[in-house]
């Protein structure tokens, strides 16, 4: 699903470049699963994280479990995929 239009860093690329340091912006889903609940259609997802905090929110509390889990799996997994191709 394309989440549209995010915030992110915009120097992050410039600072990868500049260090000649390879960089990837990931986005992983952290919010409780019950703020979905009641939608019906995929279609329907966008408008309901558009009711929730963004990360630059200080109300943004993502679901830690598994949230954390998951994030760090994904960075080993793409760490050691990475490290192999070297």
């Amino acid at each position: 699903m394309d989440p549209g239009v995010v915030t992110g860093s915009e120097d992050v690329g410039v600072l990868a470049t500049a260090a000649g340091a390879p960089c990837v912006f990931w986005l992983l889903g952290g919010a409780d699963p019950a703020s979905f609940a009641d939608a019906t259609a995929v279609e329907e997802i966008p408008a309901k994280m558009l009711e929730l905090p963004s990360n630059h929110s200080p109300m943004y509390a993502p679901e830690i479990v598994p949230t954390l889990d998951i994030g760090v799996a994904a960075l080993v997994a793409a760490a050691r995929k990475w490290l192999s191709e070297g």
